[in-house]
């Protein structure tokens, strides 16, 4: 049977048209298995964890993401999956969804797991021991040669892969400052106070007579907070590992050095220690507060914090002595889609403005201070009491004591 010559042109077209797709095809396979996008889900890692990493990640090809635990059907869609099992509430479900995952391909390395069916890892032992070696060193660095690391070593990508760089431990020391010189780099670290201030020296950090501040604890990122009281005419020492250490060298050292104020981030109580040095040197004591949630959420609540979180953050540190305590810290979603925590900037600016103001009150006479006081009293015509105390005796007491003083 003879072809006509329409026909043999339409079978040249599909020809053409295979070719083109297997070609489309092939290429389509080729760029997906060595040099597309590497996608990283982390599950149920902390906010400020992530945040770092995500910070780190400077390679475009490299794709950070969070996977909640309502999200596992995404699971198979990653190149590597991490899994922060410290604290994880896992259903059998939620268990199988992952171990499956593993089962049929996936990279997955779970860490921290104190329950032993929760320990789901599927990359090999090297790959796994180096990972880890990598999140323990928690920097910046670390966290990118790891990402460096997973997307040669493991997607197996062969562009834009990055540096990868030997482990180095997590610097440390009793005081830190953010990089002068590096705004991006680690935080640096020393471990005398010569050294720390002369690197304010350097960097016309001492002002001379100027208020000295400390700020202390591990709850949020200190760094906006100490470069703000430094723009405002403070020195700050940033103590970086706890107060008490610091107390013990001060009174070694420096037994004569005074502090016009202390800011405490952490959530909880400094010890007996801590509180007996601030009484006997007449040192006000700040606590920020850092909630768990996004700015906009914690904003919209009414309440704002209640229960135990409230407790712990507000009724502890008062059995310190702290005063004003004062949300500084939030959480917000960045440019890659990642939870990370960060310093709210008009909230920054009341707390330093408070905190100078309380200083400055420290060279005015105490007859040229004006004091409003603030009580609380029932509806109507309800008796002055505050769950016992007779409020208007009080009153007294504290007005005569203001008098003498």
């Amino acid at each position: 049977m003879k072809i006509s010559e329409k026909a043999k042109r339409i079978w040249k077209y599909i020809g053409i048209a295979v070719m083109v797709i297997i070609a489309i095809t092939a290429i389509a396979a080729i760029w997906n298995r060595w040099f597309s996008t590497t996608r990283v889900a982390f599950i149920n890692y902390q906010v400020t964890t992530l945040g770092e990493i995500s910070k780190a990640n400077d390679n475009p090809f490299v794709s950070i993401e969070e996977l909640s635990l309502d999200n596992l059907n995404d699971i198979d869609d990653y190149d590597m999956v991490f899994v922060n099992a410290m604290g994880i509430r896992l259903t059998e479900a939620q268990r199988e969804k992952i171990q499956m995952a593993g089962w049929t391909g996936t990279n997955i390395l779970t860490s921290m797991s104190v329950n032993p069916d929760n320990y789901i890892v599927s990359v090999d032992s090297v790959t796994a021991d180096t990972l880890n070696a990598y999140l323990r060193g928690a920097t910046r660095q670390n966290y990118r040669s790891m990402l460096s690391y997973v997307r040669q070593h493991v997607d197996g990508k062969i562009i834009f892969k990055g540096e990868i760089k030997e482990v180095t431990p997590a610097p440390e020391g009793m005081f830190s400052h953010p990089d002068i010189e590096h705004p991006d780099d680690e935080n640096v670290y020393f471990d005398k106070i010569e050294d720390y201030e002369a690197y304010l020296s350097r960097h016309g950090l001492m002002p001379q007579g100027a208020p000295r501040i400390i700020v202390t604890g591990m709850m949020g990122n200190p760094d906006d907070l100490v470069i703000a009281l430094e723009k405002s005419g403070n020195v700050v020492y940033r103590v970086s590992q706890s107060l008490a250490g610091f107390i013990d060298t001060i009174s070694a050292k420096r037994p004569d050095m005074q502090f016009n104020a202390v800011v405490n981030l952490a959530h909880g109580r400094l010890g007996d220690k801590a509180v007996d040095w601030l009484t006997n040197q007449n040192i006000p004591l700040f606590n920020t507060l850092s909630v768990n949630r996004l700015t906009s959420e914690w904003e919209e609540d009414k309440q704002g914090m209640s229960g135990g979180f409230m407790s712990q953050s507000l009724v502890t540190p008062e059995l310190d002595g702290s005063i004003r305590p004062y949300v500084l810290f939030a959480q917000r979603i960045n440019d890659e889609g990642i939870h990370e925590q960060y310093t709210i900037p008009e909230r920054l600016e009341k707390f330093v403005a408070a905190v100078n103001n309380y200083i400055s009150l420290q060279h005015k006479a105490n007859k040229d201070k004006r004091i409003a006081i603030v009580y609380f009293k029932g509806p109507g015509e309800q008796t002055l009491t505050a769950s016992g105390l007779a409020v208007a005796p009080s009153l007294y007491n504290l007005l005569t004591r203001m008098r003498q003083e």
